[in-house]
């Protein structure tokens, strides 16, 4: 067993010890959106994002085979004021009381048996630091390969761990630390579900640390549809507008519209785009929300804009709604119910121009030709690969134009 072996009665100690900090009840009873709002938490308070799916997958509330990453472990063991999850379990062993034998000791005994402890351990932790230790890892290769250009598409992970002994070995996705592999010491290869296209980081972990990692890029091949069905997705083909913009198959309407749960449609374009940087570059869109009833009454709608080092999502609903915005700037995130998000609130039951400017990482949101957002990250978000349009329910893009630093129209490919 490795020093990071994962016992059930250490995550059930942690499942009801978040339960009881939070003090929302327990997680069994908790509806979705108490899932969102724990992610929300979690990001805002230790800077990792869990999403949702991982949280419901650590509380058994969606099925997964496996027990949870040590990389979200240390997450929600931290949430809750631990260093890491190796710590959270030692904290479980209980202290020896003293014993009336163990105060007749001398101290002279005592101090002499605790001198001989100390050296022993310190020596132990010397061996086990030992520069050459992390070497051990260098030999490690780990390499991926898509087996299609269509969705669903299997990703083969290759790899060889080059007598690497440990029985906690992961292969991570993706940026959520709840969608891994687990693999034995003796496979050489894996292979991975990918349900949507995008700039992947995939991790190979071994007892809790990454030790390789590469980016995986699986491109939309054009525009790409999908409605948001758990946990398949359902695919369609954007019917091109005005040689820039798209709409969905009418056939599709009734099918959302008559959905008792909310369902997400997402327009997806990822691909190569040159040496366009996703720090320097404008957005220039006309879209709008195509139905407000029932559960789309807030006319919710998002532009994903996807780097090669990391991603925004920018926010748009009515703004009576404006509460349940989330602004993400890669770096940076800005909940609605913390901060007043109501500019990002409009009627997008009417097109709207949206303009997303960029310039060395300060961003510019506009609305009908009136800014009404500025801000900044730290992180850069590297090379532009793609844009996302996610509509609760279902919307139409009229107009899609991307220009780069000098203001040259950037060709889609």
């Amino acid at each position: 067993m490795s020093q990071n072996s994962i016992k059930s009665e250490d995550l059930n100690r942690l499942r009801k010890e978040l339960e009881k900090r939070l003090g929302w009840g327990e997680a069994s009873q908790w509806h979705s959106s108490v899932f969102n709002e724990l992610s929300e938490k979690i990001f805002e308070k230790c800077h990792v994002v869990l999403s949702p799916v991982t949280l419901k997958r650590f509380w058994g509330v969606v099925a997964h085979e496996g027990h949870p990453s040590i990389s979200t472990l240390d997450t929600l063991a931290q949430f809750i004021d631990y260093e890491n999850w190796r710590v959270f379990k030692l904290s479980s062993v209980p202290v020896r009381p003293k014993t009336r034998i163990f105060s007749q000791i001398s101290r002279k005994s005592l101090y002499v048996t605790m001198g001989f402890f100390l050296a022993v351990v310190t020596f132990m932790l010397i061996a086990n630091s030992s520069p050459e230790n992390p070497k051990r890892f260098e030999v490690v290769s780990f390499s991926s390969r898509p087996v299609s250009n269509s969705y669903p598409n299997s990703v083969v992970f290759d790899f060889d761990l080059n007598g690497i002994d440990s029985d906690d070995l992961l292969i991570q996705q993706y940026w959520d630390e709840g969608k891994t592999i687990s693999i034995n010491k003796d496979q050489t290869q894996a292979t991975a579900i990918y349900y949507f296209p995008g700039y992947f980081r995939a991790k190979m972990v071994v007892d809790g640390e990454v030790v390789k990692q590469h980016d995986l890029f699986l491109r939309s091949n054009g525009w790409l549809g999908t409605i948001e069905y758990e946990p398949v997705p359902k695919y369609f083909n954007p019917i091109v507008i005005n040689e820039n913009g798209m709409t969905y198959p009418e056939a599709l309407a009734g099918e959302i519209q008559s959905s008792a749960e909310p369902l997400v449609s997402v327009y997806h374009y990822i691909n190569d785009l040159g040496n366009v940087s996703g720090d320097n570059f404008t957005l220039k869109t006309t879209m709008k929300s195509d139905w407000g009833d029932k559960w789309a009454v807030c006319q919710t709608s998002w532009i994903y804009i996807i780097g090669s080092g990391g991603a925004m999502i920018i926010p748009f609903s009515r703004t009576g709604c404006s509460s349940d915005n989330e602004l993400m700037l890669n770096d940076v995130y800005i909940s609605g119910k913390e901060q007043d998000l109501s500019a990002f609130g409009t009627d997008l039951s009417e097109f709207k121009d949206v303009e997303i400017a960029v310039r060395d990482q300060q961003i510019s949101v506009s609305i009908q030709g009136m800014e009404i957002y500025k801000g900044a990250y730290k992180s850069s978000m590297g090379r532009l690969v793609g844009v996302r349009y996610k509509f609760l329910g279902l919307g139409t893009v009229d107009s899609f134009t991307l220009l780069d630093q000098g203001g040259q129209n950037v060709e889609l490919r």
